[in-house]
């Protein structure tokens, strides 16, 4: 399992920032009065989701002034606030301040155990960080939230993570699982195609593969797998073929750079 290689990982943060959402232990008998206007605890809680929602759309645009400005806001209106402290995390991660991101994201962990998103940014921040047992931890209790929005990306982190950890069995499951969530996630095929490729099981690999390319757009790692797939069948034309698309889509690629080295091996041994 040490030559299975997964790119992944390095989700963008505006994608984990996705869905984010506030919790509140505010009762419902707080939050209107009786003649059902909102109260001062509804305007506050509605402006903390507005700082928090706007703080985030800062940090996918990549500018974190505003989004600074706007996420001190939302913590001074609750510093307790899971969903502030998620995207405070992401907005040190950004900045690549791995302590203060850390600070933040166990923050909102411990001001709500069950905010899966934060669990899930915390994940992907330690894969970032190296720390992949710990990673691994964090990805299992987050797969367990069965209403988590995002839990076949969840599963797919998991499987990557257990991969490169030598889990053989956990990855391989954890794949199953994300494309039994969600059929048209691609990313889960590309890796049992490159699972069952170093299985030697290559009717499986071409399979997958085939149903990645269904899903999205050719990868330099997509291609180069597509290149010893098709050797493996001896169809040379698909090897040429998916070749040249490598070299020009990619041609400054490691994957780009592997393929070269192969086919003059090749052509040496003949």
């Amino acid at each position: 399992m040490a030559n299975i290689r997964y790119a992944g990982l390095a989700l963008a943060i505006v994608l984990l920032a996705g869905g984010c959402t506030t919790t509140t232990t505010t009762t419902s008998e707080t939050l209107t009065n009786a003649s059902g206007e909102k109260t001062d605890a509804q305007k506050r809680q509605d402006a903390l989701g507005s700082y928090i929602e706007l703080g985030l759309g800062y940090i996918g645009q990549n500018n974190r002034e505003q989004a600074r400005i706007n996420l001190l806001r939302a913590l001074e209106i609750d510093s307790r606030s899971a969903g502030a402290n998620n995207a405070m995390a992401l907005l040190y991660q950004l900045e690549r301040d791995p302590p203060r991101a850390e600070e933040y994201f166990k923050k909102a962990l411990s001001y709500d155990r069950g905010f899966t998103q934060a669990r899930n940014n915390y994940a992907v921040f330690l894969v970032g960080q190296d720390r992949l047992p710990e990673a691994y931890e964090q990805f299992a209790v987050a797969s367990r939230d069965v209403n988590y929005q995002m839990r076949p990306q969840v599963f797919l982190g998991l499987g990557a993570v257990a991969a490169r950890l030598g889990k053989t069995t956990e990855a391989k499951d954890a794949w199953e699982r994300a494309i039994a969530l969600d059929r048209e996630l691609a990313g889960p095929y590309l890796e049992l195609a490159n699972f069952y490729f170093h299985q030697k099981n290559f009717p499986e690999a071409k399979r997958y593969l085939d149903r990645h390319a269904q899903l999205a757009q050719p990868s330099a790692r997509s291609l180069w797998l597509a290149v010893r797939v098709e050797d493996a069948f001896g169809n040379t034309d698909g090897v040429a073929s998916k070749g040249l698309a490598l070299r020009k889509l990619f041609p400054y690629s490691r994957e780009a750079v592997e393929y070269q080295k192969w086919t003059q091996d090749r052509g040496a041994s003949r």
